[in-house]
């Protein structure tokens, strides 16, 4: 498993290119200001941190203990993305309708653009961070928490 501070810089890195990617997708569905769309990124950005953090943690404890090992296959990363950007739709459209007082279409509109580019870029960045910060130890969960 890893350690909490591997786990952080995996959610602060992963939220850095995240703000850009958000801000880019509510200008690309609503007229709105770039200074608007970019503090709802950065306030969203907080808020998906965290979930980030739990996610990603709690997904690969499941991992572990059902096959004792953290190695993913690419549908397990699938999965792995997928319930991430249905966590993240769950706690972005209500924000998307009070903060940046969107119609319901409006923030309809930008969820399904967030959920298509998010899950490629999760899909990605995850792939990329395990090849750059793999895991090399084997010890089990209880060990290392």
């Amino acid at each position: 498993m890893r350690s909490n501070l591997d786990w952080f810089r995996h959610a602060f890195a992963y939220e850095c290119g995240a703000i850009v990617l958000r801000t880019l997708c509510t200008l690309a569905v609503a007229d709105t200001a770039l200074g608007s769309a970019s503090a709802f990124s950065l306030f969203s950005s907080f808020t998906v941190f965290l979930l980030t953090l739990t996610h990603t943690k709690v997904f690969d404890y499941f991992l572990w203990r059902s096959t004792g090992s953290l190695a993913k296959t690419g549908k397990v990363r699938l999965l792995h993305c997928v319930s991430y950007e249905l966590a993240g739709a769950a706690l972005s459209i209500p924000l998307t309708l009070w903060l940046l007082d969107f119609n319901l279409t409006q923030a309809l509109w930008r969820e399904a653009l967030i959920f298509v580019v998010f899950l490629l870029y999760t899909y990605l960045y995850n792939y990329g961070y395990d090849y750059f910060f793999p895991v090399t130890h084997a010890k089990t969960y209880s060990q290392n928490n």
